[in-house]
């Protein structure tokens, strides 16, 4: 079935359910966070909290970027605050799952090697034992095999879909990476990069700024680059990275998924680390011994300034108020949350993909795994799918070609309107997903169903900003991002897109705003 008449079906009759068998007694499993229900408590109005608790530094949301924002607040000697953050648990989109079986990632599943620009995450490795010098501890990077693609019923190495494609697919693959390669190699009169990591390290000439202006799909068919393959190849990374299709992501964005990860003077350039729990492994450092200083459960209602200091407000699942006086605050809730707490004007530029994650816990490997073609790998994608595919939590084990394990499936919504799709996760129940999934694996396992004992699923309804046209050189991205008197703001929706590096340069810059406005601005994180 083509890809457009999946979507078409899929919009008629939400997630094939009802077209498909239900689910079996043997499949137990639950719809788990996000918080929506005490999220969405910002739209209703809320009384005012008791007298507020002092503290020096307050931190509004414990995702990657707020995190680093205290991780860089305590090498600089100040550890008088708190952090307040939604969930049960930090790390945003680098939460994890704990089954008995393995951990797995709730989303973030991996890091790729750091850039020579990406210092702060380049600290961190170190500080973890991860980088030595010039060299990284080689057990943490993915083994082998690394990708396959399930394509006319085999599975091949790599991402391109090889089976079937004729001499003109290869030929505009050809071109099309020998047209990324003159990208990476690019300088400009300073010795930036067109596309550097993190994004404010890149070039500002007028020739690159201006790719942001048209989408990716435009950029291609400009080129003459119209194979469907390479088409879909590409847009594999932009949905794998922004949860957006070609025709809403920048070419800028597009271009610098595949040419701004050069490896950063390590071989091989593409390595990444890859973890059972994901990035929720650089989480469990960056929140090491924060104790009492962390508080879960907390939804932020209100920000504002009062007098010398900020006046801070939030409430917990049973609706009791707190309230919290600081001399400074960083701010590190995603952009469309402002209006609400800040009584900011909506942006309307900042757009967030949403996306669906499950994790499908397996009593053993269905013998569809041993199938033709290339063995089980860390990453296994279904060709002219609307999902990505799924990634093997165990892979890193001796035991992942033999089970138990646990694998998670992802599934951007980037062929419908954001709001649409938010509307169509959440009326979604448990057992329509579940049909969906193994509907869009059958085709590679149709035994699947029968060794899957449990899938859980988590519904991210603003998982990652959008990195549309015009959108991530525009003056509203970057007047964003400017500090108040004693306001900071650090998230990775700043940057236009959503990865680590973009997150943890924004918690660090922030911290390193605050500190330099008290005179302890130190040494820079941000620069060798």
């Amino acid at each position: 079935m083509r890809r457009r008449h999946f979507l078409q079906g899929a919009l008629a009759l939400p997630w094939l359910a009802g077209c498909l068998s239900r689910s079996e007694p043997h499949l137990q499993g639950s719809i788990v966070g996000a918080n929506f229900r005490l999220g969405h408590r910002l739209r209703q109005p809320l009384a005012r909290a008791a007298a507020p608790r002092h503290v020096d530094v307050l931190i509004a949301g414990g995702g990657i970027a707020g995190l680093s924002a205290a991780w860089r607040l305590r090498h600089g000697g100040i550890e008088d605050f708190a952090l307040l953050e939604l969930e049960g648990e930090v790390g945003g989109n680098s939460r994890a799952a704990h089954y008995e079986a393995s951990r797995a990632p709730w989303a973030a599943h991996y890091l790729p090697v750091p850039t020579r620009e990406s210092t702060v995450v380049r600290r961190v490795l170190t500080e973890m034992g991860l980088l030595r010098g010039d060299r990284f501890e080689e057990g943490d990077l993915c083994h082998s095999n690394e990708e396959r693609v399930f394509v006319l019923g085999r599975w091949e190495d790599g991402l391109f879909p090889k089976a079937g494609a004729s001499a003109d697919d290869f030929r505009q693959l050809r071109e099309f990476e020998e047209h990324v390669l003159k990208w990476q190699n690019w300088r400009d009169a300073q010795g930036r990069k067109a596309f550097a990591i993190p994004m404010a390290m890149s070039s500002t000439e007028p020739e690159v700024r201006a790719l942001d202006s048209e989408s990716m799909a435009e950029y291609l068919s400009r080129h003459s680059w119209t194979s469907a393959r390479l088409r879909w190849y590409v847009e594999y990374g932009c949905r794998d990275d922004y949860g957006c299709s070609l025709q809403n992501t920048s070419a800028w964005a597009g271009l610098h998924y595949f040419a701004s990860r050069d490896g950063g003077g390590f071989e091989p350039k593409d390595a990444q680390f890859v973890w059972p729990e994901g990035n929720h492994r650089l989480v469990q450092h960056l929140a090491l011994d924060l104790g009492d200083r962390l508080r879960t459960g907390q939804l932020v209602t209100r920000v504002e300034s009062s007098g010398k200091r900020w006046l801070v407000e939030a409430c917990d699942e049973q609706g009791r108020l707190t309230s919290w006086s600081a001399t400074s605050v960083i701010f590190a809730l995603p952009t469309f949350l402002r209006p609400y707490l800040l009584k900011d004007p909506k942006r309307s530029g900042f757009s967030y993909s949403p996306w669906t994650v499950c994790n499908l816990v397996l009593e053993e490997l269905p013998d569809s795994v041993a199938g033709a073609g290339m063995p089980l790998s860390w990453d296994n994608v279904i060709y002219d799918s609307p999902g990505l595919g799924y990634v093997v939590a165990t892979h890193q084990t001796q035991s992942h070609l033999q089970g138990p394990g646990v694998w998670t499936y992802y599934r951007p919504w980037a062929e419908l309107e954001p709001t649409q799709a938010r509307r169509q996760m959440l009326e979604t129940d448990w057992t329509g997903v579940c049909d969906q999934v193994f509907a869009e694996l059958a085709p590679a396992h149709p035994d699947l169903r029968e060794v899957c004992r449990r899938l859980d699923v988590m519904h991210l309804g603003h998982a990652m900003v959008r990195p549309s046209p015009g959108f991530l050189w525009s003056e509203e991205r970057r007047q964003a991002a400017l500090s108040r008197t004693g306001l900071y703001f650090a998230h990775s929706d700043l940057s236009g897109f959503s990865i680590f590096e973009e997150a943890s340069y924004h918690g660090v810059r922030a911290a390193q705003e605050l500190l330099a406005a008290r005179a302890k601005k130190g040494e820079d994180f941000l620069r060798e």
